[in-house]
């Protein structure tokens, strides 16, 4: 009984070196706003919910497994995701032809590159939709460029049609002077394909297989294949370089807050703002210059955020102002507070609603309460801070004897006087006052004043004979 197709696959190339990027690391694992570029690569495939995504690995295979699986498990992922690691190292063409046992049973196939993170969800829609409406046996996407350089240039027939695909290294001056060029992103029909790809010649002094070929072995078989044209050539752009790596991040920082700006944020000089395509910003929010907000940060409406600054995976509530040049990690800011400048929050603080961390502050894994005040020079870690407490400049709470780490707690109403030291564990009652210069050892109850300082002695000054 023949296996009944299934609708689409996507194939991912991701078993290159990647030399020019003069890295230990395989080339698709380097980041670009946050995430390895297979996982962007991952979820422009997820545009267009596929049966299957196949993953052709090589070079430190392992290693690229290894993260495509954790962001799988992490985010949910509803897409199956197959690996296939390619034996022999010869190029795209060859990748193709070890992963055939993968689709050989679908109907269609989308093939993209692990290092092209840029390709928006929104072209691969309309180019799925193009190749639909034409019947065709296969689509190309591609872009003009005016300086088309190392890229494969589109070389067309009578009719329109792909005729083949002509990389630069081999093509005549006249194939040359053509501005039309290869994205290395496909949809083609199976069937057509396999075909295509066992007709497959090695090629140059490396004598590796090119896919681009197999476009040209659909065209001699009588089969047609179509082109979408992108009109924005970064969407084709692939990652060989460290400096393709920065323009790539220039092309995306620029994406993200346009988008923003559209919703309602105000941002400065994005050329300067640095926000990954994960982070949420409600309307009303100044992000000003310097920023760089990453990973699952979420922040609220009507903040103001910077100048220059650090928050990674953060929680911010409405209204919050986060001052110039603050670290924040990990962290929850609640509504009405005020962070900085100068502040770092290091994982497991939460800070707020209408709270106070300034300069020159660090606080870790920490509870600070409603309406309290740590205005600054302080350490506070391990530590809860009830409500309306005021912790005066200089307040170390000493959490660490060398060998654990110790909980303070400070209670509703308490005040710490300057220059004092918690050694913890140890708690301050509620309405407690804790004289300035004071270094605590014991609990204190509540609604008493405790001093712990060496009494001033005043002696007449000895002048020298």
């Amino acid at each position: 009984m023949p296996v009944q197709k299934q609708n689409l696959s996507t194939l991912i190339l991701a078993a290159g070196l990647g030399t020019r990027m003069k890295s230990e690391k395989p080339k698709v694992l380097h980041e670009l706003a946050g995430l390895p570029l297979i996982i962007h690569a991952i979820k422009q495939a997820a545009a267009l919910n596929p049966d299957k995504i196949i993953i052709v690995v090589g070079y430190k295979a392992d290693l690229v497994g290894d993260a495509v699986k954790k962001y799988v498990s992490d985010s949910n992922f509803k897409i199956k995701v197959e690996f296939v690691r390619q034996k022999l190292l010869k190029g795209s063409g060859r990748a193709a032809q070890e992963s055939i046992f993968k689709f050989k049973n679908f109907r269609d196939i989308m093939i993209m590159c692990g290092d092209a993170p840029l390709l928006q969800a929104e072209t691969i829609k309309k180019m799925r939709a193009l190749y639909d409406r034409k019947s065709c046996d296969g689509i190309v996407l591609t872009a003009n460029l005016d300086s088309p350089a190392s890229y494969g240039r589109i070389k067309r027939s009578q009719s329109g049609f792909v005729k083949a695909i002509i990389e630069a290294d081999g093509a005549s001056a006249r194939e040359l002077a053509i501005k039309e060029i290869n994205s290395g992103a496909y949809i083609f029909k199976v069937s057509k394909l396999i075909k295509a790809l066992k007709d497959l010649k090695p090629k140059g002094s490396k004598k590796e297989y090119y896919l681009t070929d197999a476009v040209e072995n659909i065209n001699k078989a009588g089969a047609k294949v179509a082109t979408f044209k992108t009109s924005d050539f970064d969407e084709t752009r692939g990652i060989n370089s460290h400096m393709d790596l920065a323009k790539a991040h220039k092309i995306i920082f620029k994406r993200k807050a346009e988008k923003l700006m559209v919703s309602g944020v105000t941002i400065i000089d994005p050329d300067n703002t640095y926000i990954d395509e994960s982070v949420k910003i409600g309307k009303g929010t100044i992000v000003y210059p310097g920023m760089t907000i990453q990973g699952k940060t979420i922040i609220g409406k009507n903040c103001k955020i910077g100048p220059s600054g650090v928050m990674q995976d953060c929680k911010i509530g409405d209204n919050v102002e986060i001052k110039f040049s603050c670290f924040l990690t990990l962290s929850e800011v609640k509504k009405y507070s005020i962070i900085g400048p100068f502040a770092h929050l290091r994982p497991e603080s939460e800070i707020g609603p209408n709270a106070k961390v300034g300069n020159f502050t660090e606080v870790k894994k920490s509870k600070i309460g409603k309406g309290s005040k740590v205005s600054h020079l302080s350490y506070i870690g391990d530590t809860v801070i009830g409500e309306k407490v005021n912790i005066g400049a200089g307040t170390i709470t000493c959490n660490y004897d060398g060998f654990k780490k110790h909980k303070t707690i400070i209670k509703n109403g308490a005040f710490i006087g300057s220059n004092t030291n918690l050694v913890a564990p140890v708690s301050v009652g509620k309405n407690s006052l804790v004289g300035a210069g004071s270094t605590i050892t014991k609990n204190i109850p509540d609604n008493k004043l405790a001093l712990a300082r060496a009494r001033e002695v005043i002696k007449p000054l000895k002048k020298g004979k």
